[in-house]
C-alpha cells in the first residue's frame, strides 16, 4: 500500500504544482450564468461534448458546466467552473501526467432518463485512447452528468477509469503499477490464469504464468502491439515492442534520397 500511497502523492503534487493561480487563465471569460436548453434533447448534447472534451475544445466548454459543478474522477474532486478550467489546463498542458493531447473519447452505450421533478441523469460507457511517449493505447470507462429542473448545464459530473492502466502509461510510474499488479497476482494465488487484456495472446504481467508469453506485451490496451505485430516504419508507434526497430520520419526521408 506503501507505493500506492506513494503514486497518489506524486501524482496530485505534479497537479497541484501544475496549475497557475487562475490570474491568466482566461477566468474572466467564464459566464456567470448559463444559457444552454434545458429540453432532454439538448442536454443530452450538452453531455456528450461533456463527456468527450478534447484539448482543443476544453475552454469552449467550460460553460456547459454549472457555476457550481461538482466534478469528480480517480483522483481529485473539482468544485466549480475556475477549478474546472484550471484543472483540464494543466492536464492538457502536454505534461506527461496530464491528458494526451491526442486523447479522444469515443461514447460506447449511453443511458437517459429525465425525471417528472425535472431532474435529468446522462450515463455513458467510454473508451478513450491516446499516445504517452510512444505508446499508444485505449482504455475503457463510463461517465455520469446530471442537471438539475430547468438547468441545461450540468451541474454534476463523474468519470469513472482505471487509474492503475492510466499510470501504466506513464513511464515514471509504471515500474510501481507493474510491481503491484504483480504482486497481486502472486498473494491471490492466481498466477494460473492468463490476464491478457487485449486478447492478443501476449500479457504484460510477468506472475501471469497461465499465458503462453507473459511479460512481454509492451501495451496491453491494443491487440496490433505486441512482440508478434508487424512494425509500421514511420507511424511512431512501437507495434513490435522492440524499440530498436522502429524508424522514423526522418530517417524514411533520408531513405528516400539515396
Amino acid at each position: 500500500m506503501g507505493r500506492v500511497l506513494t503514486i497518489v502523492s506524486i501524482w496530485l503534487s505534479v497537479l497541484l504544482f501544475g496549475c497557475s493561480d487562475g490570474s491568466d487563465n482566461g477566468f474572466d471569460n467564464i459566464a456567470n450564468s448559463c444559457s444552454l436548453a434545458a429540453d432532454e434533447a439538448s442536454r443530452v448534447q450538452t453531455a456528450r461534448a461533456l463527456v468527450t472534451v478534447d484539448a482543443s475544445n476544453y475552454e469552449s466548454l467550460i460553460g456547459y458546466w454549472a457555476e457550481d459543478v461538482v466534478y469528480r474522477e480517480s483522483v481529485l474532486t473539482n468544485s466549480g467552473r475556475e477549478e474546472m478550467l484550471e484543472y483540464l489546463a494543466a492536464m492538457f498542458s502536454g505534461s506527461v501526467y496530464g491528458f494526451p493531447l491526442d486523447r479522444q473519447v469515443v461514447i460506447k452505450d449511453e443511458l437517459y432518463h429525465t425525471q417528472a421533478d425535472g431532474n435529468m441523469s446522462y450515463m455513458a460507457t467510454v473508451e478513450w485512447s491516446g499516445t504517452f511517449g510512444s505508446e499508444f493505447f485505449r482504455q475503457t470507462g463510463m461517465s455520469i452528468v446530471k442537471f438539475r429542473p430547468g438547468e441545461g448545464c450540468a451541474y454534476y459530473h463523474r468519470d469513472y477509469s482505471s487509474e492503475g492502466d492510466t499510470w501504466w502509461n506513464i513511464p515514471d510510474f509504471k515500474p510501481d503499477v507493474n510491481f503491484l499488479r504483480n504482486m497481486y497476482i502472486t498473494i491471490f494465488s492466481l498466477a494460473g490464469r492468463c490476464f491478457d487484456d487485449d486478447g492478443d495472446g501476449y500479457a504484460k504481467y510477468s506472475a501471469s504464468s497461465g499465458c503462453p508469453n507473459s511479460g512481454l506485451d509492451c501495451n496491453d490496451f491494443v491487440p496490433g502491439i505486441n512482440p508478434g505485430a508487424l512494425e509500421i516504419p514511420g507511424n511512431g508507434i512501437d507495434e513490435d515492442c522492440d524499440p530498436l526497430t522502429p524508424i522514423d520520419t526522418a530517417d524514411l526521408e533520408l531513405q528516400s534520397y539515396q
